[in-house]
């Protein structure tokens, strides 16, 4: 009997994700398992091609948990936070399927967290470390010795330097570069293209080359109807 994979959102990453698993590119995926059920409370209808049960009610939001086995939190950009809490109350009745494309470079897959994300051509090299629902995302390098913590999203093409700490929720904005042995604090916001050169404090929002602080980033979490 086929067992269903829950998405909790259903735009345009969990298209992706979406396609993923029906082309069989994502390692460990359980045999007789398939995507059943998208929950957005947030649209009309996903933006992709999908046979799956779609809805943005509440109502049915209970019927869809029972009716699965597994769940994947597809919310990525700056919401690490509301990933994070949207995932630990589903874990009450889910199992987290971590999404790990086949096509990513990964030295020690015991070295990830549950319900992690790792995509094409992303790199993960020797004793780092990844946190539990994060996102490294396409092209991206996390060099040796790295601590990525709960809820952070890696964008696109980032690289991150040999023992940088990365603490949770932070966003690492796409194409930035983090040297070697910098510390990024709780809640931290990495602008596009951006060169950290030194430490970055809690729920600062830095940019530009070297990356300068530019103002407090406030987190946002988005969790209606959990």
């Amino acid at each position: 009997m086929k067992k269903n994979i829950f998405f909790w959102g259903a735009k345009y990453k969990a298209g992706i994700i979406f396609n993923y698993i029906k082309k069989k590119e994502i390692l460990y995926v359980p045999k007789d398992v398939g995507v059943g059920y998208l929950f957005d409370p947030e649209i009309k209808k996903p933006p992709f091609l999908n046979n799956a049960k779609f809805s943005n009610k509440q109502r049915d939001l209970s019927t869809f948990i029972k009716k699965s086995k597994y769940f994947v939190a597809c919310v990525g950009n700056q919401y690490g936070k509301a990933r994070y809490i949207i995932s630990k109350k589903l874990e009450k009745n889910l199992i987290p399927l971590s999404i790990i494309h086949k096509k990513s470079i990964i030295t020690d897959k015991s070295n990830l967290g549950k319900g992690v994300q790792i995509f094409p051509s992303s790199v993960i090299n020797e004793n780092s470390l990844i946190g539990d629902y994060s996102i490294v995302n396409t092209s991206s390098l996390v060099e040796h010795d790295c601590k990525i913590g709960t809820g952070v999203h890696i964008m696109p093409g980032a690289v991150l330097g040999g023992n940088v700490v990365i603490e949770d929720f932070v966003t690492v904005g796409m194409n930035s570069t983090i040297l070697p042995n910098i510390k990024i604090e709780t809640g931290a916001f990495i602008g596009a293209g951006s060169v950290v050169t030194k430490n970055v404090k809690k729920n600062q929002l830095v940019l530009g080359n070297p990356a300068k602080f530019k103002k407090k980033n406030n987190i946002k979490i988005k969790v209606k109807y959990i």
